[in-house]
């Protein structure tokens, strides 16, 4: 490496520094690959102690380069992590040779990678014999292990001593020895109040940054005016105190954007993690009551989630978690607290589920290894075994078809139990997408051990910039690479589309919270909790309750499944309460009359409810939808070379050669059941700001004059409800100072809508057909003005999603929203039955 091309790059990394420093006030972002290559290059330059550069503070150059490699490449397997780990690595065989730095010192810095990248290079280094006793302790004490690494030390236990005592102490599970809790934390408290989103601490407009997590977290509260002072806040309290404690009231993270939420808990309440740029780690997030899929998100980053009575507490508040008594302490006054299950404690307790999960996945390797050679090692340290039980008892449909999948030889299961159970695919999308295959590689991914994944580029595929298009070409080549789909801007919505790989039989995880399929039972998960089934094949599952939601009777003429969303609340209301829903799976009975399209309209509705999943019994109506979906992965250009759809569509022809459709038994337990009379439901329904449970029937709500209205969406853009929309709006025109909108789900219902007339129907009365997409529904590149007020076919009206604080959302289905677009506001139910066709 010439001298001149060393201070290039320092140039050009000063470049990037100082303008981040001066427009965000944040540290540089890591090194690439391409600038660790020109680290590692220029740390063999002689000479280097002579001369100094100067960033934001003067430092000699070599140990500028020291510093760069040790604190400014990410783990885990990056391409930059990669390239540290390679150059370290000859440092460390003598294959390179450094006036300012060791050997040994290089071998240091390679055991604080922590795995990933360097694991294959230390195996390698001890195989030839360098420095072997120190490079035992290291493996002894890293997790990120892919099975080709361990099938490697395996060969090699076989000739050498050391290498079987490396897997006898992963059977032992050594590596987890430091992960342990506290048995209290102190703090202050930051104090919010209730109903705060994943939308107001990942604002959805600024999506584009989630991967830049500390630049992301400056945009917390945007669209909140209530907490619009949060940071200067918090920059106080910091003042008095490090350890800082997140309080919250009622619905803490409801909403989309979980996992680059909790980034931004990390960034606001954690410690900087030594040696990995821009990581935190650790923090306490205490709350009324929060959406289950945050809470899992939290605890899979290792943030430790607290319920209680937070009215008493007031901001500033000196707090005391103490754990063994299960109680806080505020101000000197105890409060009763819920802590997570065991397990899940365990989790937070190692960091989060990158460590947890992959020193898991080890341990088993390291045990059937152990248990075919005849090492003795200490099974103590196992998890314990699940024992069937003697008699099966009865089960929920939703436990049917997880306890079918469960991989320990048990096929029940029951509330509150936690086991391995086999994911068959994994959804991705692109604004989570960044995010999930960033943590795959923290997590060190090799090649998917899903049966199947599906990356979509439907939340940034339309009008995208430059940088998304660069994004969507590394999430193609990254997603293909390795045996996924991914789909093209315009091809389709990810639950859309993605629902069309999926058995009634299959348990499936997705980045997004509407992963809901009508087909099995899905999973919303955060970034990281995808990439580990991405990676594994399975994930860790704890069994929720089910409340059981039964159809009385057939809706009447104009009631539509979009208004039965509604009844959901309205009916819990009546009865039980709607927070019943919260954490739990809602099991949905009675709805034969409902076609697949509009099953997936209520299953996709239990998001909103902060259900954790939603199920319907499999039946004709289900065995059809699959034989379409057989037809339409056949009919793929990729059918015959992407993994993913060539094994779903042999996994889609074998289940129709021999159907399993799962029902609940008679004797089934609930949390609740609920009835929903529809002879009792005679008007259409609608969501009022700024919550879909906000429900109102049309005359409460018509009159209201509108700005925008959009018919689209996972929920609005099926074939059904756009030709409906079609048909109200022919032969009218759409209001002068309504902007109407209409997006298909996908690109094969927009070539149906256009063979049949469709779309020029809406375009002919004024609409405008946008690409197959998510379009208005997250709000990130569109959405309405400065105190607008819109009608939407999409899933969520929360205050700031799709508009500025000052605009209004109503929720309602395609008929009133085609209606609304000619009347220019929402219709009355006298109107509504009127244009009703």
């Amino acid at each position: 490496m010439q001298r001149k091309d060393l201070f290039n790059m320092l140039k050009n990394y000063k470049v990037k520094a100082v303008e981040r420093k001066e427009k965000y006030d944040l540290e540089p972002r890591p090194l690439t690959k391409e600038e660790t290559h020109s680290v590692v290059k220029g740390l063999t330059l002689e000479g280097l102690r002579e001369e100094e550069f100067t960033i934001f503070s003067t430092e000699r150059v070599d140990q500028l380069l020291i510093r760069l490699l040790s604190e400014e490449v990410r783990r885990g397997t990056f391409p930059s992590s990669y390239a540290k780990a390679k150059g370290l690595a000859k440092f460390v065989a003598g294959e390179l040779e450094s006036d300012y730095l060791t050997a040994q010192e290089a071998l240091d810095l390679l055991a604080k990678m922590r795995g990933g990248a360097a694991t294959k290079e230390l195996i390698e280094l001890a195989a030839k014999g360098f420095f072997v006793e120190e490079i035992i302790d290291i493996l002894k004490d890293t997790v990120l292990v892919n099975q080709n690494e361990f099938k490697r030390v395996a060969k090699l236990a076989k000739k050498e001593e050391e290498f079987k005592q490396v897997i006898k102490s992963w059977a032992n599970r050594e590596f987890a020895k430091d992960w342990e809790l506290e048995n209290s934390y102190q703090g202050l408290s930051i104090k919010v109040g209730d109903n705060l989103t994943t939308g107001h601490l990942s604002p959805s407009k600024n999506a584009d940054s989630r991967t830049d997590q500390p630049l992301h977290a400056q945009f917390i509260m945007d669209g909140r005016e209530d907490e619009a002072d949060f940071l200067e806040r918090l920059a106080k309290l910091k003042e008095e105190s490090a350890d800082i404690f997140f309080v919250a009231g009622e619905a803490l993270g409801e909403g989309s954007s979980r996992k680059s939420a909790t980034y931004t808990m990390l960034q606001i309440l954690g410690k900087p993690v030594a040696g990995e740029p821009e990581k935190k780690e650790g923090g306490v997030v205490i709350a009324k009551s929060m959406a289950p899929i945050f809470e899992n998100s939290l605890i899979a980053s290792g943030i430790l989630p607290v319920k209680c009575d937070t009215d008493g507490i007031d901001e500033g508040a000196s707090l005391e978690l103490d754990l063994r008594k299960e109680k806080l302490i505020a101000d000197g006054e105890e409060i009763e607290i819920e802590l997570p299950i065991q397990y899940n404690l365990d989790k937070v307790a190692a960091g989060g589920m990158t460590y947890f999960d992959a020193g898991n996945e080890l341990q088993q390797w390291a045990v059937e290894y152990c248990q075919e050679q005849g090492i003795e090692f200490n099974e103590d340290r196992l998890p314990a075994k699940a024992t069937p039980a003697d008699e099966k008892p009865p089960q929920t449909l939703a436990q049917k078809i997880v306890g079918k999948n469960r991989i320990d030889g048990k096929d029940t299961i029951l509330p509150g139990e936690t086991a391995t159970v086999r994911i068959r695919g994994a959804y991705s999308q692109d604004t989570t997408g960044p995010m999930t295959l960033d943590e795959y590689q923290s997590m060190a991914g090799g090649d998917f051990g899903a049966e199947f994944v599906v990356q979509s580029l439907c939340h940034t595929g339309e009008c995208p910039s430059s940088e998304a298009r660069d994004k969507h070409k590394f999430m193609r080549e990254f997603v293909t690479d390795r045996g996924g789909v991914c789909l093209k801007p315009g091809e389709g919505i990810i639950h859309t589309i993605g629902n069309r790989f999926v058995l009634p039989t299959d348990v499936i995880v997705g980045g997004d919270s509407h992963t809901r399929t009508p087909t099995g039972i899905s999973f919303p998960a955060a970034s990281d909790i995808v990439a580990g089934v991405m990676k594994y094949g399975k994930q860790d599952l704890t069994m929720d309750e089910s409340v059981r939601v039964v159809f009385k009777g057939e809706p009447k003429e104009g009631i539509t499944a979009r208004d039965l969303i509604s009844t959901l609340v309205v009916y819990a209301e009546k009865t039980v309460g709607k927070d019943v829903f919260n954490g739990r799976i809602i099991e949905i009975e009675g709805v034969e009359f409902l076609d697949h399209d509009e099953r997936y309209i209520l299953t996709n509705a239990v998001a909103e409810r902060s259900a954790s999943a939603g199920v319907i019994p499999a039946d004709e109506v289900t065995l059809e939808a699959i034989a379409d979906n057989l037809e339409y992965l056949k009919s793929r250009p990729d059918s015959n070379s992407n993994p993913s759809v060539k094994r779903a569509s042999k996994a889609l022809e074998d289940f129709l050669a021999d159907p399993t459709l799962l029902k609940a038994d008679e004797d089934a337990n609930y949390a609740a059941t609920i009835e929903v009379p529809l002879d009792e439901v005679n008007k259409p329904l609608v969501a009022k700001p700024h919550h879909p449970d906000n429900v109102a029937d049309l005359d409460e709500v018509g009159g209201v004059e509108l700005d925008e209205v959009f018919v689209g969406s996972c929920v609005g853009g099926d074939i059904e409800s756009i030709r409906a929309a079609a048909r109200i709006v022919e032969g009218a025109q759409v209001n002068l100072d309504v902007n109407f909108v209409v997006s298909p789900a996908s690109l094969d219902i927009y070539n149906q809508l256009a063979e049949d007339g469709s779309l020029a129907k809406l375009t002919a009365a004024g609409a405008t057909v946008i690409m197959p997409g998510c379009g208005l529904c997250m709000g990130n590149k569109r959405r309405i003005g400065s105190g607008a007020t819109a009608l939407t076919t999409t899933t969520r009206n929360y205050q700031s999603r799709i508009g500025p604080a000052d605009s209004k959302t109503y929720l309602g289905s395609a008929y009133v929203a085609a209606m609304a677009a000619i009347l220019g506001r929402i219709p009355t139910a006298e109107e509504y039955f009127k244009m009703y066709c």
